[in-house]
């Protein structure tokens, strides 16, 4: 699936929010300024009906109703997170690609800076959608990009998000093998 393709799903998906739509996720405390702020950054959110496939993917489809969240990396869409917002800790990928939302972020954030703000680490999209689409949200807790969290001075998490996160940078790093030449003396 191509980038423009992801994009164009994601900006179809937000013609077809509706009052109600808003309505339902102003109910679960995401602030009317939280969404425009987002919305004149990027697409905010969609919604549409999916149906769920393998691996955690989905499509669309006739299945339930879900909020659709793009995921940028670099300034281009190259994901799409369904979720419910009555279960906003189960979400699927529309390609598998999106590791978080939010990752733009941590491009403004300098490494190893003492002076600069903690990054903020939310559990769900919903918690991210809720604090304006600032921060970030981690979809893929086994994705190598993980590891550019480590450059950071400091992450603020809830109990549960920070734990996972000390789980998955505490992994072992792999190394490869590496194999050493002798050196090769050229005769001038």
């Amino acid at each position: 699936m191509k980038a423009a393709d992801i994009r164009a799903e994601a900006e179809a998906a937000t013609l077809r929010v509706r009052q109600p739509h808003l309505d339902r996720l102003l109910a679960l405390g995401v602030p009317g300024r939280a969404i425009a702020e987002l919305g004149s950054r990027q697409i905010p959110f969609g919604v549409g009906h999916v149906e769920r496939i393998e691996r955690g993917l989905y499509q669309p489809g006739e299945g339930p109703l879900h909020v659709l969240s793009p995921v940028y990396a670099d300034g281009e869409v190259i994901d799409i997170v369904a979720w419910r917002s009555d279960a906003p800790a189960n979400w699927a990928w529309r390609t598998g690609l999106g590791w978080a939302l939010g990752t733009d972020e941590l491009s403004q954030l300098s490494e190893y800076w003492p002076g600069d703000p903690p990054l903020q680490l939310h559990a769900t999209p919903l918690d991210w959608l809720r604090a304006g689409g600032t921060g970030m949200c981690v979809l893929d807790w086994e994705a190598d990009e993980l590891e550019s969290l480590r450059g950071l001075n400091a992450i603020e998490a809830d109990e549960w998000i920070a734990m996972r996160l000390h789980k998955a940078l505490s992994k072992p790093r792999r190394l490869p093998t590496i194999i050493k030449r002798k050196a090769v003396r050229h005769v001038a």
